[in-house]
Order: C-alpha cells, then sequence, then structure tokens
C-alpha cells in the first residue's frame, strides 16, 4: 500500500479536473456527524430544492403567502 506522502505526490501530478473529482470522492467517504434534527430538516429541504421537489419562493413571495405584506 502506498504511503500518504507518495499519494500526495501521485495527486500533484493531476489535472485540476480530476483534483477537484478526487478531493470530492475523499470529502464524500468522510463519516458525517450525527445531526441534530434542525439540521437534518434543513439538509432536508435543501435537498428537495437541490432536487427540484418543490421551487424556492422569494422573501417577498413569502411575505405574501402568510399576509403579512
Amino acid at each position: 500500500m502506498p504511503t500518504l506522502t507518495e499519494i500526495k505526490k501521485e495527486a500533484d501530478q493531476l489535472s485540476p479536473e480530476d483534483k477537484i473529482i478526487l478531493a470530492d470522492y475523499l470529502w464524500a467517504s468522510i463519516p458525517q456527524p450525527s445531526l441534530d434534527p434542525e439540521e437534518e430538516e434543513l439538509n432536508r429541504r435543501d435537498e428537495e430544492m437541490d432536487t427540484g421537489k418543490v421551487e424556492p419562493i422569494s422573501y417577498q413571495q413569502f411575505l405574501k403567502e402568510v399576509g403579512r405584506e
């Protein structure tokens, strides 16, 4: 198995695009700490917006819909 120093030297030779792919892969492989319920809800809502399941609205539109404008 290569050492960390060897891996770093190899990574230095990668293209910028490949470095991004490698960094993303490594970041995703790190176990995430458990989230409190509020953070889980925020992440769920972010995911819904990212996937297009729900459409985000502006602050002004929100105020109008809750009768505050």
